[in-house]
């Protein structure tokens, strides 16, 4: 029996975890499932829930952090014990993280307007990220975002416009070190500005807005192939 994570018969194995919180986690699975086929490799994935430090194990190739309230997922993640287990899972190069929304929220080191008290983060992306940027639950809109990166403009079908689904979404507001790629802006007519929505700093990328909420599977297929080139 190969070892978890070999390469049996030109297929590889790949094992996802999505943080069963809050969130659509459930639309990430699908829209996993579509990205795996516009794959360049046979694989093999297996999507698993993320609740309980035993779940965060190192055969675990990547981890979805959806979107919901970042303050109740990190008091979850505090009760449960589970913040030391995913930053030293989240140190090693070989793994893969990608938030979306609030998940943005917990993967960077700085927060602007956060609640009383503060909440703890995994600080893992060098950015100050501001909460409920947009406004609140109200304010929540959908909008195009302008793709800066080739990664996900690959095919003649992928276009440098990708549709943003925000819900009380945050927003990266500084960039603090260079290793930091902006993936994505937001331009806001109203304020004759562009806001930075996707970012990433090595194996750890971060969205405002959903993905899983829209048909298009490029940035669950930039994930998959973060995780593929993390395994070789």
């Amino acid at each position: 029996m190969p070892p978890s994570g070999s390469i049996e018969n030109d297929t590889m194995q790949i094992k996802i975890g999505i943080l069963e919180v809050q969130g659509a986690f459930q639309e990430h699975k699908v829209a996993l499932m579509k990205a795996q086929k516009l794959l360049d490799i046979e694989t093999n994935i297996q999507v698993t829930e993320v609740r309980h430090p035993d779940h965060v194990t190192d055969d675990l190739d990547g981890l979805i952090i959806p979107g919901g309230e970042s303050t109740t997922i990190s008091l979850f993640l505090k009760r449960n014990g589970m913040e030391e287990p995913l930053r030293k899972w989240m140190d090693e190069d070989r793994h893969v993280s990608w938030g979306t929304c609030a998940g943005m929220i917990l993967l960077s080191k700085f927060t602007e307007n956060q609640k009383q008290g503060g909440q703890p983060t995994l600080g893992k992306l060098d950015t100050v990220v501001s909460r409920n940027f947009f406004g609140r639950q109200v304010h929540s809109f959908e909008a195009p975002v302008t793709v800066q990166e080739k990664c996900l403009t690959k095919t003649d079908t992928d276009t440098d416009s990708f549709h943003g689904v925000f819900i009380r979404a945050p927003a990266v507001v500084e960039v603090c070190d260079p290793s930091v790629t902006v993936l994505a802006k937001l331009h806001r007519p109203d304020k004759n500005d562009d806001v930075i929505v996707a970012i990433q700093q090595g194996n750890v990328m971060a969205t405002a807005f959903h993905p899983e909420l829209t048909e298009d599977v490029r940035w669950h297929l930039h994930f998959l192939e973060m995780v593929k080139n993390a395994k070789k």
